[in-house]
């Protein structure tokens, strides 16, 4: 009998406590944590203002006068920035004339280029930039072809062919660099790759060259200009600091 309520005893007290024991299986509400993000700085509108214009030139049209026979190209080229996005032009002027056996040809024309690039550099203070951007391009010139010929009726005799106010049309896609090298003077490259070139009123013969682009027969090509620019200033230019 002792044994008994013994037993009784000791099992109450087990049932107690194993009721105070949580149950595992039961859901908890739990505490959700939103992690905040901190918000981007936003830009402030003076910084668009444009605070300088860079001018400068192609070092490799300059070297192709240098130590080239057939060609003489100068080429202008500026830029002007509204925060990281800079609008460039570039104006050139180019002759070109080539002879062989039995035939010579000239070319005398001009060309531009306007588009528009976006900075990746979004802190350095020194105002290096590398770009990536968009072009138009538009040349125009004349050329004029002469040849030797043989008849067998009027035999020898040369023939003079003439394209009068031709001009041309491609697009560019294009990516830069610009170092500066000492106060506010720049060096850097330019990469493009010329797309869709168009000929219009090229009548007596095919063109053979085009100012700004290069051997007329390509449609599609790439070059490469390495310019020296020097910036002018009129206002601080600033950057976004890093967020923290």
């Amino acid at each position: 009998m002792r044994l008994i309520l013994s037993c009784l005893f000791f099992s109450l007290i087990s049932f107690s406590l194993f009721g105070q024991v949580p149950n595992s299986s039961v859901k908890t509400d739990s505490v959700e944590q939103k992690i905040v993000e901190p918000e981007r700085p936003k830009v402030p509108k003076s910084f668009f203002i444009p605070t300088g214009v860079r001018i400068g030139t192609d070092l490799v049209a300059l070297g192709v006068n240098t130590f080239g026979n057939n060609r003489q190209r100068y080429e202008l080229q500026a830029d002007i920035d509204f925060h990281r996005i800079y609008l460039i032009g570039s104006y050139g002027i180019n002759q070109y004339q080539s002879s062989g056996e039995g035939f010579e040809y000239t070319n005398n024309g001009n060309y531009f280029r306007v588009g528009l690039a976006a900075d990746f550099l979004k802190f350095d203070p020194d105002h290096n930039t590398l770009t990536f951007g968009l072009r138009y391009a538009r040349a125009s010139f004349s050329e004029s072809l002469t040849t030797d010929i043989v008849s067998p009726i009027y035999g020898p005799y040369q023939e003079n062919l003439n394209n009068d106010a031709v001009s041309a049309r491609w697009f560019e896609m294009t990516t830069g660099l610009r170092v500066m090298v000492l106060k506010n003077l720049y060096m850097g490259y330019t990469f493009r790759i010329q797309l869709n070139r168009k000929i219009f009123n090229a009548s007596e013969f095919r063109s053979y060259d085009i100012p700004g682009f290069g051997r007329a027969e390509f449609k599609n090509r790439w070059t490469f200009n390495y310019y020296v620019t020097y910036r002018i200033p009129w206002k601080e230019k600033k950057v976004m600091e890093r967020s923290r």
